[in-house]
């Protein structure tokens, strides 16, 4: 969370304290194990606020020479941090798994949460409940005939067994970008690619039935596709195809409704708080030779299918073996859309990819080449 202003720590604590991420019993518990380390619960202690705030003085980081050309110090010196403490020191179980980074010199926050809290729609809902109420959005569910019903659990058929084979036999191919044993904890870098909203909208709407996160992973595609061939020219003649792990949220609602209910029966197994996501493995095809725009309808044509299925639900089921056995090796990418422009965090393990800059490049030129495809195409 950036600020405008200069941060008053002991305001910050107070509004902390009276905030009601207080009131969830989860934020407010140790984890606790059997003797023999298999089970856990929760257990509810008194939280000292000055063991979650961490106040930092001073961020140093060292800069490559294309971020120095690049000249925003601010967004690097925050890239670094967060990029530091995703592999750095575990969060301590001896209280509460979650921390308060302060960053005095960029007047920043970092607010370090462990999963077991909740999943991203609980927590980021429980955030905004600290500053502004929502209004109620009602979402109707899909509606099938018959026909698509049976379409649906054909798709779901298919894509088990597709998933199954990938858990036991089917290996991406090794690439420039494929990482290691242990590679989860190696040192890592983010680098931050940035869209207006709007441009992203307007690319939308002249495919049909599109969606922002079509848009996105056509760009992703795209960009992938050049720089593993710059990086490694034949390899695109082999047809390399990577596996993308999608998060999905499994909940009826985008956003979870009655905060306050739900944090004060944040145990109740009624309660729509906890960890609701599965996850949905997308391949993507890397072909230097298509344009961003065949990509993003490649993508999104595959992800029409996976949405028709009911595999999410079925994975949900598997999903902590499956991210164990084919967890993100190399590149990890989150969007974030906040006052009409969105951030792609483009983080890397830096000893396999070392040039992350060139990367975000290649995505922002495929946005680019998207953009006036597309602009051509309403001229024609």
């Amino acid at each position: 969370m950036g600020l405008s202003y200069p941060i008053d720590i002991q305001a910050f604590k107070t509004a902390f304290s009276n905030s009601i991420m207080f009131k969830n019993p989860r934020f407010c518990s140790l984890i606790v194990r059997d003797n023999n380390g298999t089970k856990n619960h929760w257990k509810r202690t008194c939280i000292n606020i000055d063991d979650h705030f961490i106040i930092h003085q001073n961020t140093t980081i060292v800069k490559t020479d294309l971020e120095i050309e690049d000249g925003d110090d601010k967004e690097a010196a925050i890239n670094s941090f967060l990029a530091e403490i995703s592999v750095s020191t575990p969060l301590n179980e001896n209280k509460p798994l979650w921390e308060l980074h302060v960053l005095m010199d960029l007047n920043c926050v970092v607010l370090r949460v462990h999963h077991s809290l909740g999943d991203g729609v609980s927590l980021m809902s429980l955030l905004s409940s600290c500053f502004c109420p929502k209004n109620e959005i009602i979402s109707e569910g899909r509606k099938k005939g018959i026909w698509k019903l049976i379409k649906s659990l054909w798709l779901t058929i298919v894509f088990i067994l597709r998933l199954l084979g990938r858990i036991l036999w089917v290996k991406d191919k090794v690439s420039v970008v494929s990482g290691g044993d242990g590679v989860e904890l190696w040192p890592r870098k983010l680098v931050t690619a940035k869209f207006m909203l709007e441009d992203l909208k307007s690319i939308k709407l002249a495919i049909p039935n599109a969606t922002i996160n079509d848009v996105l992973l056509g760009i992703i595609s795209s960009g992938l596709s050049k720089y593993i061939d710059i990086k490694s020219p034949m390899a695109l003649h082999q047809t390399l195809q990577l596996t993308a792990i999608i998060p999905v949220n499994l909940r009826k609602y985008p956003y979870l409704q009655k905060m306050s209910e739900l944090v004060t029966n944040s145990n109740s197994g009624l309660s729509g708080w906890g960890n609701k996501t599965s996850i949905i493995l997308l391949p993507i095809k890397c072909l230097n030779g298509l344009n961003a725009l065949e990509h993003v309808r490649a993508l999104k044509a595959t992800m029409d299918k996976k949405k028709h299925s009911y595999v999410a639900y079925f994975g949900f089921r598997i999903v902590q073996f499956l991210v164990s056995y084919v967890s993100p090796k190399a590149i990890t990418v989150h969007m974030v859309s906040y006052a009409g422009m969105v951030n792609l965090q483009v983080m890397v393990a830096k000893d396999i990819i070392s040039d992350p800059e060139i990367l975000v490049e290649y995505f922002q030129d495929s946005f680019l080449k998207l953009k006036n495809s597309i602009k051509m195409n309403n001229q024609v």
